[in-house]
């Protein structure tokens, strides 16, 4: 049932993109926004299930934190290869250090995927843990950056309802005493 609908919800939201980007004067520079819009829309909930349980990754987590991940794949190939023409020295020169944390968080989201697929939740040793508290902070904070310091209206109003997910999600698991890993699939 997870895999399912987060690939239904990628596939509709890409759809959504093509088409709805076709009217746009812009087309290339439209589809690089929304589909950073996308990838966080489908990490939402994921993100927002390692905060309130930070163990052993779920099927529910990992079905969107996979689809988000692969919706910001098509952002960062938009970005890099349309927007910027395929010019990294570009991208850096617009962006500054957002660049490179931008490089960084994606090369540690695509590890953090794969470990999550090839390491059962008994076999997550302390290097994929500490990868998927590194990658959530990193791809969290992106995402609340992007969204409310460079963005305004329903954008911005989406990073704000994220960090006010996240902080109920970590209060919830903070004062009830639950340890990581205790929320299981059958509790979702």
């Amino acid at each position: 049932m997870p895999y399912g609908l987060a690939i239904l919800t990628l596939g509709a939201g890409v759809a959504l993109v093509t088409f709805l980007s076709l009217a746009q004067p812009n087309v290339g520079y439209v589809r690089t926004q929304w589909t950073a819009l996308l990838s966080m829309a489908l990490a939402f909930p994921a993100i927002v299930l390692y905060a309130a349980d930070a163990g052993p990754p779920n099927a529910w987590w990992r079905a969107f934190w996979t689809t988000g991940m692969l919706a910001y794949l098509l952002h960062f190939w938009w970005a890099i290869f349309v927007s910027f023409h395929g010019s990294l020295d570009a991208v850096i020169t617009r962006q500054g250090f957002v660049a490179y944390s931008n490089f960084a968080t994606t090369g540690l989201w695509i590890m953090d995927v794969a470990t999550a697929w090839l390491y059962p939740a008994t076999t997550r040793g302390r290097v994929q843990r500490v990868l998927g508290v590194l990658t959530w902070l990193l791809v969290f904070i992106s995402f609340i950056v992007a969204s409310t310091v460079f963005r305004t209206g329903t954008v911005r109003y989406l990073g704000l309802l994220l960090a006010l997910a996240v902080l109920i999600a970590l209060a919830l698991r903070i004062f009830s005493g639950a340890k990581p890993g205790t929320v299981h699939e059958t509790q979702l």
